[in-house]
C-alpha cells in the first residue's frame, strides 16, 4: 500500500474526528456542534520509523469548523499516533489529542481512535477562556462525520 493510499485513509479517519463538532457557552451539561470546513481535508502523514505504517507514524490535521448554518465558528488541529498496528490503517489503532478553538476559547481532547469502529469516545480534557473548566466526552460517529462535545454537568 503507498504512502498516498494510507495517508488518504487516515484523512478519512481524521476527518471522522474532526467532523461535526453551534457553538454554545462553555456552561456545564451544554452540547456543541460543529461541521468541517473541508470535506477534502488531506492530513500530513509522517513516518518516524520503518518505512510504511507502523508504531509511532503520525497523522496531523488542521481545518476550520463551521456552525450548523455554514458560518466559520474556528479551528480544529489534532495529532494521531499509530500505537497498534492493525491489518490495514483502519483497524489500526491511534491516541489522538486535539483541540477546537473557538472566538470564546479552546476545548482540548485526547483518547484513543479506531477509524472502522462506528463510534469512538475521546475525553475532554480541558481548555481556555469560556471552557477553562470544560470536562465531558466527544462522541465520534466515522460513517456520518459528526463529533459531538458533550460538556459534563
Amino acid at each position: 500500500m503507498s504512502r498516498t493510499t494510507i495517508g488518504a485513509m487516515l484523512a478519512v479517519a481524521v476527518l471522522a474526528l474532526a467532523g461535526t463538532a453551534s457553538a454554545h457557552d462553555g456552561n456545564p451539561g451544554k452540547t456543541i456542534k460543529l461541521v468541517e470546513a473541508h470535506k477534502d481535508l488531506q492530513p500530513t502523514f509522517v513516518d518516524t520509523g520503518q518505512p510504511g505504517p507502523s508504531v509511532g507514524d503520525l497523522v496531523i490535521a488542521r481545518d476550520g469548523v463551521l456552525r450548523e448554518n455554514g458560518t466559520p465558528a474556528g479551528t480544529f488541529t489534532q495529532v494521531c499516533t499509530l500505537v497498534e498496528l492493525g491489518s490495514n490503517p483502519f483497524t489500526s489503532t491511534y491516541e489522538c489529542s486535539g483541540s477546537i478553538a473557538l472566538k470564546d476559547g479552546a476545548i482540548t481532547m485526547q483518547g484513543p481512535f479506531v477509524p472502522a469502529e462506528p463510534e469512538g469516545t475521546a475525553a475532554v480534557t480541558g481548555g481556555t477562556g469560556q471552557y477553562r473548566t470544560a470536562r465531558g466526552e466527544i462522541v465520534v460517529r466515522a460513517e456520518s462525520d459528526q463529533i459531538v462535545v458533550k460538556l459534563a454537568r
